[in-house]
């Protein structure tokens, strides 16, 4: 199983709508993903699949519901487990919680293939813990100078505080490959001066005012419009991620990410 977190440094990048897209694509070319929205307090993947939860993260964690009653099949081959919006209890998640969510999913009789985190922006202890859990962390950000910092700051406090040492880079919202590859080595020249990390360029996506359109009538871009640009896009990294997880690159079990996520094991 291939586990990625996916962060950003910086709200309004467009890492959601990234997600869900790239989810749903990977669930078309046959893998069985496990969506988890992690951005906890202020979530919103299931507004972006059109989806209704009964019961959300906030009812288990009080004792409310079932772990396995919160998943929702949300497309072929894509399950989603839905975080709580609005809710300030969730918003800092405790060491008894994280061990109560990990039991509850060791349980969970569910194959997966890719299973897919994603986090809040910036860097508050839920979005470190879960990206420090993560076998391979996705960090989106675009060219704007504020997003290319935040983007930097977020894989600094990964490597210098929980060992990260890998990054894939998805620039989004770019004119070209061209911009995107420029994004790309701004990154790096900086990351090479000042930490020893590896940033791989994973693909990017284009800006496109289909992915608006897709939000406002809330529908997905790459069911709504497939053959757009940014779709494109979306297809190419999935294959990307496909051809990695067909290589052999850094996987894991749903067990080994919890203990990770406690801080059990050393990060890769």
């Amino acid at each position: 199983m291939q586990i990625f977190s996916v962060t950003s440094g910086k709200g309004g990048v467009g890492k959601t709508s990234l997600i869900c897209n790239l989810a749903v694509e990977l669930g078309r070319q046959g893998r069985k993903v496990l969506l988890i929205d992690a951005d906890m307090g202020l979530a919103n993947v299931d507004i972006m699949l059109g989806l209704s939860p009964k019961a959300t993260l906030a009812q288990f964690f009080a004792g409310e519901a079932e772990l396995s009653s919160l998943l929702i099949e949300a497309r072929s081959n894509v399950t989603v487990l839905p975080a709580a919006s609005g809710v300030r209890e969730v918003t800092h998640l405790s060491d008894d919680r994280i061990l109560m969510l990990m039991s509850a999913l060791d349980a969970l009789d569910t194959e997966v293939d890719v299973l897919l985190v994603d986090t809040g922006a910036g860097i508050g202890k839920n979005v470190l813990a879960f990206n420090a859990a993560a076998g391979q962390v996705l960090v989106v950000a675009t060219p704007e100078p504020t997003s290319m910092t935040d983007a930097y700051a977020t894989m600094k406090v990964l490597s210098t505080s929980h060992s990260i040492k890998s990054f894939h880079l998805v620039v989004n919202m770019v004119d070209s490959r061209k911009e995107a590859l420029r994004v790309f080595r701004h990154l790096t020249t900086v990351a090479d001066q000042f930490l020893d990390i590896a940033i791989n360029f994973t693909g990017f996506i284009v800006r496109d005012d289909h992915v608006r359109q897709a939000i406002v009538e809330r529908v997905l871009l790459i069911e709504r419009y497939p053959n757009s640009p940014a779709a494109e896009g979306v297809r190419m990294l999935a294959e990307t991620l496909g051809r990695e997880g067909a290589a052999g690159a850094p996987s894991g079990q749903m067990q080994f990410f919890w203990r990770r996520l406690l801080g059990q094991e050393p990060a890769r």
